[in-house]
């Protein structure tokens, strides 16, 4: 049927298929690809237990990955190999699915699975890690001498010990401050 079409149109027919990788590891087939993205909404407790939300941050990425390999026998556990060495070496690599490229990821787990019908090929499922890099930078103060608010501004210094003493719990209990409920209702 393809030739056919060749022929009649006199052109080259392309199949466009996203290319799957792990890695530099492309599969004969994907099975399965399942990413998972989340978003880690904060959540904090205030009086009476009301809570408030304050911050939210993006989760590394989860990518699941069921594949097969086909080759001979020894080249497909030398394939095999080659994968556990990627785990192994703990290097983030770039991986692309049909509908995404995730970048800095990490095989957190590899397995294979081999039954009567997989006997000849390599059957694996991964799951892969975002890892997020960055990069830190180390900056010098000028002497607290030269600076202008260096009691704001400059580096810790070392104080000396110090030592842990006896609260007067009466000044204590002094220096606590009402809630606003109580001051009205003391105004009543």
């Amino acid at each position: 049927m393809l030739e056919q079409a060749q022929s009649i149109f006199k052109t080259v027919l392309a199949t466009f298929l996203p290319t799957r990788t792990v890695g530099a590891f492309k599969a004969t087939v994907t099975i399965e690809e399942t990413g998972n993205d989340e978003l880690e909404i904060t959540s904090h407790p205030v009086q009476q237990g009301a809570s408030i939300t304050d911050h939210a941050y993006l989760k590394p990425s989860i990518l699941t990955i069921r594949a097969v390999y086909g080759d001979t026998p020894a080249n497909l556990a030398e394939t095999y190999k080659k994968l556990l060495k990627l785990q192994a070496d703990r290097v983030p690599m770039k991986v692309i699915t049909g509908k995404r490229t995730y970048n800095n990821m990490l095989v957190r787990s590899l397995s294979q699975l081999t039954d009567s019908n997989t006997e000849n090929s390599l059957q694996i499922s991964f799951e892969l890690v975002e890892v997020f890099i960055t990069a830190v930078e180390v900056v010098t103060l000028p002497p607290r001498e030269r600076q202008a608010q260096a009691d704001k501004t400059g580096s810790t210094e070392h104080a000396g010990k110090k030592q842990a003493g006896a609260v007067d719990p009466a000044k204590q209990e002094s220096k606590k401050s009402k809630s606003v409920m109580s001051k009205i209702g003391g105004a009543f």
